[in-house]
């Protein structure tokens, strides 16, 4: 005879799932191990071992007219403020990971962790005597950061990687680029295995722009379109992003009436493993009301969501 769930009789005491006690140690200076999550969750990453085999791509066009017009008047506003594309989808970006935080999440050593704070790393091109050169910048943001908190860190950051100063993360390469080949293979596995062991230093981490939220290449910098990019299987980010130049369409409205429109192609490479298909798609959607309506980020968020996973 089935029993009734409503009636407490009927469930023997011993027939709840037993729950063992659940001893782990943390030694990662860049995120908390997920405890909350269902099995299927702590089960993938030992099915899907790597970052390649797990990515899926969600190319979005984005209406970008109406934060185009935004951009112009805001400008015309305030003659130093120097909005564009880019601050605005940053600022989007940062907005949806407070109200969406799976989308913070990595894994390493086949485990599921938080990470416990917000960063996006991008090339800067600089030009050094006529030649250009590259180097990657790395960006810290909270929850809170609005529109021109943003603009400001944005601004400052690309003026540091342009000027003259050597930053860290290009002594490092520099320095390990003059060891010999076996050396460095050397080098590169122990890095491997003490990230997989979370035993990695926070100035090793800081330094290194793939252990970050995201990587955004921003192509429309360059006159090109978004294309589908990898996921590295080095650091632990588990999303990157491309931006095409802005493009503008012309389209019939609903009264026939010819209009130009102002589009925006990204492409959001994601590992699929750090939260369900449902759960990505909505907060996708959120990121695209967001450009849609970037008056919204002027002001911090009323709400910010914390990872129910830890």
């Amino acid at each position: 005879m089935q029993a009734n769930l409503n009636d407490k009789k009927a469930l023997r005491p011993d027939s709840a799932p037993k729950k063992w006690p659940s001893i782990s140690i943390n030694f990662r200076k860049d995120g908390v191990p997920l405890k909350n999550i269902t099995s299927m969750q702590k089960i993938l990453p030992y099915i899907f071992k790597t970052r390649t085999e797990s990515l899926v791509y969600s190319p979005e066009r984005l209406d970008f007219t109406t934060a185009r017009e935004y951009i112009k008047r805001k400008n015309k506003e305030n003659p130093g403020l120097n909005l564009g594309t880019f601050h605005i989808v940053i600022a989007a970006l940062v907005r949806t990971i407070s109200s969406y935080p799976y989308l913070n999440r990595f894994i390493s050593g086949k485990k599921l962790y938080a990470r416990n704070y917000i960063s996006f790393s991008f090339i800067v091109l600089k030009n050094l005597g006529g030649k250009v050169d590259e180097t990657s910048a790395k960006l810290y943001f909270e929850k809170t950061d609005t529109l021109f908190d943003v603009a400001l860190k944005v601004k400052e950051n690309i003026e540091y990687c342009r000027s003259t100063a050597e930053k860290d993360d290009d002594r490092l390469m520099y320095f390990v680029s003059k060891l010999p080949s076996p050396l460095i293979t050397i080098l590169v596995f122990m890095v491997n295995k003490f990230n997989d062991w979370g035993l990695l230093p926070k100035s090793f981490i800081d330094t290194d722009p793939l252990f970050t939220s995201a990587f955004i290449s921003n192509l429309g910098s360059i006159g090109h379109g978004a294309i589908n990019h990898h996921l590295y299987e080095w650091g632990n980010s588990s999303i990157f992003i491309t931006m095409g130049a802005l493009d503008k369409i012309n389209e019939k409205d609903s009264q026939g009436n010819s209009v130009t429109k102002c589009m925006l192609d990204v492409v959001f490479t994601l590992d699929e493993r750090i939260a369900y298909g449902y759960y990505l798609v909505k907060a996708l959607k959120y990121f695209k009301s967001l450009i849609k309506h970037p008056e919204r980020l002027e002001l911090p968020p009323d709400i910010i969501v914390e990872d129910d996973g830890i």
